[in-house]
């Protein structure tokens, strides 16, 4: 309980709220002040243009820019005050050092074991995992159309064609043929000469 107690009670890392130690997690000092654990530090070194990664990194927080040593992040100060706020046995700051994009330090045996030196590191790139494709809903006309197998997909689409172009044609026939969007001309009543019409009125009256 004690220990989980000293755990919860450790200042932390304002970038990714992690509690600071003396190895990945070492608090690191920036020019204005503000400090973050070196792993976040070199992870946003790691994320400039190769050609500004040994020129200066700018705070995430005022923007103020902070040199980088020639033996890169590990190299920034360290800051004491926070490192004498951590356990007795964390208050030793290890030496780490970057390989590629990886920030790595040598792990001493345990007493009593007959056991090398190992290194351990940690990649600070920004490799992602391929995250698999995120299927898209099938509603509506994606199921009509993309739901079907490709012959029938094929066939669907050639009779809609078909379809579109006869609404554009019909009114173009129309107008060739009448003169105007009406396909079917209207018939004129013809016109009986005058003398027709009376005596035809004529014969009429004596019946």
């Amino acid at each position: 309980m004690e220990q989980e107690e000293n755990v919860e009670n450790r200042p932390e890392c304002s970038i990714c709220f992690t509690s600071y130690d003396n190895i990945f997690k070492t608090p690191k000092v920036l020019h204005c002040s503000h400090t973050f654990c070196l792993e976040c530090v070199a992870r946003l070194v790691a994320s400039l243009p190769p050609e500004n990664q040994h020129d200066k990194i700018m705070c995430p927080f005022c923007r103020q820019p902070t040199e980088i040593p020639q033996q890169g992040v590990p190299g920034l100060q360290t800051s004491k005050e926070m490192l004498s706020n951590l356990p007795p046995h964390l208050q030793h700051e290890e030496t780490v050092w970057i390989e590629g994009t990886k920030l790595c330090y040598k792990q001493e045996p345990q007493s009593n074991t007959n056991q090398s030196n190992t290194c351990v590191c940690v990649d600070i790139g920004l490799t992602k995992k391929e995250e698999p494709p995120v299927p898209t809903p099938r509603t509506g006309l994606y199921r009509f159309c993309c739901g079907c197998s490709d012959w029938k997909r094929l066939l669907l689409i050639a009779f809609m064609v078909v379809i579109l172009f006869c609404i554009l044609l019909w009114p173009v026939q129309c107008i060739l043929k009448t003169g105007n969007l009406r396909c079917t001309s209207e018939s004129t009543p013809t016109k009986m000469p005058f003398s027709s019409v009376l005596v035809t009125q004529g014969l009429w009256a004596g019946h």
